[in-house]
């Protein structure tokens, strides 16, 4: 069984960006657990709360996927080194990493988007300084990473995931 780790911010996650692909993933059988920095209450931008798991109550072994979720709320964790930690493991040891929206910001300021091709939602500013190859689409896959530049990308970004761990990329 396939198991996803989505990451959202405590406050201000993007709803879109975690509800369409989460419930896509569940259709299909995939397990999904949502964490955030701390466990309780997570609050989406549209008012949505959300019950999430704290980050360092999770075992990332334990899954095949981490992905972040973007919002307004992402914007104050580009430089969390908590949060670098875990994206720089998942890339070492997970299948499949990916983020959506400003998020792609977040794993380029961890270091594991430098020379890849990804997207992002806004300005490729941070890209730049982090020498991350910025493409111009709704969802870009390079390797085992998997960016989606928005909200309205999320349905594109759910099916490219799936693909890829469905298709024996992600095995």
């Amino acid at each position: 069984m396939t198991c996803i780790l989505m990451w959202v911010a405590q406050e201000g996650f993007r709803d879109e960006e975690l509800f369409i692909p989460r419930s896509i993933f569940e259709e299909r059988g995939f397990t999904v657990t949502v964490v955030s920095h701390n466990t309780g209450t997570a609050w989406s931008k549209f008012g949505k709360i959300i019950e999430v798991l704290g980050i360092e109550d999770i075992n990332l072994e334990d899954y095949d996927a981490f992905l972040l979720v973007g919002g307004p709320g992402s914007f104050e964790y580009s430089d969390d080194k908590t949060l670098h930690n875990y994206i720089k493991d998942a890339e070492k040891k997970l299948k499949l990493v990916g983020a959506i929206c400003y998020s792609p910001n977040i794993m380029a300021k961890a270091g594991v988007l430098k020379g890849k091709r990804a997207t992002v939602w806004g300005e490729p500013d941070i890209f730049n300084e982090q020498k991350v190859i910025f493409d111009n689409k709704k969802v870009v896959k390079d390797g085992k990473i998997i960016t989606a530049n928005g909200p309205d990308a999320a349905l594109e970004w759910a099916k490219e995931i799936i693909s890829y761990i469905e298709c024996g990329a992600g095995k």
